[in-house]
């Protein structure tokens, strides 16, 4: 018997008893509880016992010693069932086999194995819960916890006879098809699926966000160096500045600076600059020269 309640010895009411208990730790199922069914029971009876099972499953009971379960309860208490059976390694319940000995068609066997199956959902198909892929995205995707859920496997006789145990003779409640002991314990849809799965659009979207900002760097280098090619065109196209046929400098005075030579010079003859028509501008020979020496200063002259 399987307590619910009570001790191993008298067990309270409605405590279960397996027909079997197998481990295989080789196919990493170190431990499996299994109900035969020769078809004596009803669907709904079945389905009961999977409740049975799962009280026992929840019952907790002090640590004899530390637990080597990584998945273990954390505190005070343990499942009674890891004392007695030792830890499965994986989060969640142990399995429930049920073996279908009664030699009935197919299409009846189908149905026994549906109604059965319907009947116990609430006990074998564990919480949905449902995320955003990221924050503020309405793309949503989830994971079904299996932490209070039984994984409750169904198999016949016919089929262990022709293929065995570790063969494709068991269809796990929730899977699509007839699958190996492995694959039928595999939960394809749980947390850690999800977490590859997350960590897999995480990465698409680095690698968009890498590829966006090498885009964006490009564009800015193409626009750069169009920039640049455009002001070489534009500087290779314009007419060179004039300059003052006298001097060579520039011809006009810059437009943001005032010149305050222009007030003084004659008037612009398109061909010499203000400081240059200032000086053509001064009068010539030696009393002009003198005249020069004496305003100016202009010592170049000798004194005779």
């Amino acid at each position: 018997m399987l307590p619910v309640s009570g001790t191993l010895t008298t067990p309270g009411k409605n405590s279960p008893r397996a027909d079997a208990v197998l481990t295989a730790p080789e196919a990493g199922v170190p431990v499996m509880f299994v109900e035969v069914d020769n078809g004596t029971e009803s669907p709904l009876a079945l389905a009961q016992k999977a409740h049975r099972y799962r009280e026992f499953f929840r019952r907790t009971v002090k640590p004899p010693s530390p637990s080597p379960n990584p998945h273990a309860q954390t505190g005070n208490s343990v499942p009674m069932w890891e004392t007695l059976y030792g830890p499965l390694g994986r989060e969640g319940y142990p399995p429930l086999a049920i073996v279908f000995t009664r030699q009935v068609g197919p299409a009846a066997m189908n149905n026994r194995i549906n109604n059965v199956m319907c009947l116990a959902e609430e006990y074998w198909a564990g919480q949905h819960c449902e995320l955003a892929t990221s924050y503020g995205s309405d793309e949503r995707d989830g994971y079904t916890d299996y932490t209070d859920a039984v994984p409750i496997l169904v198999t016949t006789l016919d089929r262990l006879r022709e293929h065995g145990p570790l063969g494709p003779v068991w269809f796990r409640f929730g899977h699509p098809t007839w699958q190996t002991l492995t694959d039928a314990l595999d939960n394809p849809d749980d947390k850690q699926a999800f977490t590859r799965r997350q960590r897999r659009r995480d990465q698409l979207r680095k690698q968009q966000r890498e590829q966006e900002e090498h885009r964006r760097e490009r564009d800015r280098q193409e626009d750069l160096e169009r920039w640049a090619a455009q002001e070489a065109a534009d500087e290779a196209a314009r007419e060179p500045d004039p300059v003052c046929q006298e001097c060579h400098g520039p011809l006009e005075s810059n437009p943001f600076e005032a010149d305050p030579r222009e007030e003084e010079a004659p008037p612009a003859d398109g061909v010499h600059c203000a400081g240059c028509r200032i000086q053509l501008a001064e009068p010539t020979g030696r009393f002009g020269r003198a005249f020069r020496r004496l305003v100016n200063g202009d010592e170049r002259y000798p004194r005779r």
